[in-house]
């Protein structure tokens, strides 16, 4: 296949843009996805229609909790234990167990390459990072968040945990055709990947007390049993300041590790829609009437050696702090220095496990031979909101009906949000090297908030039909 001008051009100028990355629902179930779906399943790779497929600029984050609505954007910007919620003025659901949950997700210069009819290959760069708060007091941290001004006065009682991770990864995929007969097709695959750590910090433990109103109040804590632990020497930045800035930041070297997908696809091929005849290339067309695949995604784990620090904070005596001193140092900081709270700082290495989860999803064309699929897809998290030094996932499940062509495919995703019992819809599209939508676009109008966006640049280089 010839190269044409526009391809070029995204080639050149597309690659040195690959700072944000990765996809998203709705993206993810399309037989054209290329690289894009060897990161939702790495048997994708595998007959995935195209030649080559080269990322260029792509990005996929999404944000939610079920206090109210929160602007992913700005999660970035502060992501520090405590600091890291933007809250909606308005509190819908404060109680003492809220949770919220950010993924962001970078993929940088990527390539897939396809070997043969049963081989292929693909190089694939992310840049990755993941919060998740769970059982923590939403007015609580809403007043923490916005400096007690607007604080009423209230009391707390949160068993919180909360997981920030930031790392690189760098995986080698391999998928191959096990199983190619005339109406079964089995494929399988796997990433090994090597894990840069770049931070950890976790928090968790129990804050139990009440506040008073503005800014010249103060804080009663009855009870703090509180762990704090962060993989850097150095001392968080404050929410003024920017921590995940940038995509390369996250290989760092103050962690490593080794991790890895698996994944299987089976399609059934009928009679009816395996119609290949000789001269055709039957991976660079749809001859399955339903589809099924099922993966483990993010197996693996990230070792901090010798930049750890861990403090325990205990109190059982009523301790009063003012509001003003927690706006000026942040909470951790206030705690740790008021003589009221007894510190223990320990040394020493500790594992972060990733946020593992299993994808099972069905794939099945309504009408043959006219482009017209229907999807359901099930995320479940592997590892529970609980477990210490690991992030956990939230539990979706979406159903996405979809238009599919080799240069355009529509999609139209509906999911719903296990953790909060919340249901979405969205619009996605896919035309020719563009992809861009939102799993969660009627968040918009509910919450006028965007809960998830993905975006994608890419250069495909299609399998011939004929040959």
């Amino acid at each position: 296949m010839k190269i044409n001008q526009l391809q070029i051009i995204l080639l050149v100028f597309g690659l040195p843009l690959s700072l944000i990355s990765q996809t998203g629902h709705g993206l993810s179930f399309d037989n054209y996805n290329g690289i894009y779906g060897s990161t939702t399943n790495p048997a994708n790779t595998a007959q995935s229609k195209y030649r080559w497929h080269v990322n260029g600029l792509s990005y996929n984050n999404m944000g939610t909790a079920d206090f109210g609505a929160i602007d992913y954007i700005d999660i970035e910007a502060h992501p520090n234990g405590f600091n890291g919620l933007n809250f909606n003025d308005n509190i819908d659901n404060s109680s003492d167990n809220n949770f919220m949950i950010s993924d962001s997700d970078v993929m940088l210069p990527s390539v897939l390459y396809n070997i043969n009819d049963k081989h292929a290959v693909s190089l694939i760069l992310r840049s990755r990072a993941f919060s998740d708060y769970s059982n923590f007091n939403g007015q609580f941290f809403a007043d923490l968040n916005n400096g007690f001004e607007t604080a009423e006065g209230n009391t707390f009682n949160s068993t919180f945990n909360n997981t920030n991770h930031y790392w690189g990864e760098i995986g080698l995929n391999y998928a191959l055709v096990l199983v190619n007969s005339n109406y079964h097709f089995i494929k399988i695959g796997g990433t090994a990947k090597y894990l840069m750590g770049s931070q950890a910090v976790e928090a968790r433990g129990t804050l139990e007390g009440s506040y008073t109103t503005g800014t010249s109040g103060n804080v009663t804590f009855t009870n703090v049993d509180l762990v704090y632990l962060k993989t850097t020497k150095e001392d968080l930045p404050n929410e003024s300041q920017k921590f995940y800035t940038n995509a390369f930041e996250n290989f760092g070297n103050n962690g490593s590790g080794k991790g890895g997908d698996i994944g299987i696809v089976y399609e059934w091929r009928p009679r009816e829609t395996n119609r290949v005849d000789v001269r055709s290339n039957a991976g660079a067309v749809n001859t399955y009437k339903l589809k099924i695949s099922a993966a483990i995604l993010d197996i693996g784990s990230i070792k901090y050696k010798t930049t750890i620090q861990k403090d325990s904070l205990f109190t059982n005596s009523q301790s009063q702090i003012s509001t003003n001193d927690i706006s000026n140092d942040g909470l951790i900081k206030t705690l740790k220095d008021n003589p009221n709270i007894s510190e223990n700082p320990q040394q020493g290495e500790v594992t972060f496990a990733l946020p593992r989860s299993l994808n099972i999803g069905l794939d099945y064309i309504i009408f043959n031979d006219k482009n017209y699929y229907v999807n359901l897809n099930y995320i479940k998290s592997l590892t529970k909101a609980e477990d210490v030094y690991t992030n956990s996932r939230l539990d979706l499940i979406t159903l996405t009906p979809r238009y599919e062509t080799q240069k355009l495919s529509v999609y139209l995703p509906i999911t719903y949000e296990q953790n909060s019992s919340d249901i979405y819809a969205g619009f996605g599209v896919r035309y020719g090297p563009i992809t861009i939508g939102s799993a969660a676009l009627s968040s918009l109008v509910t919450d006028g908030k965007m809960k998830h966006l993905y975006f994608g640049l890419n250069l495909p280089l299609f399998q011939e039909v004929f040959r």
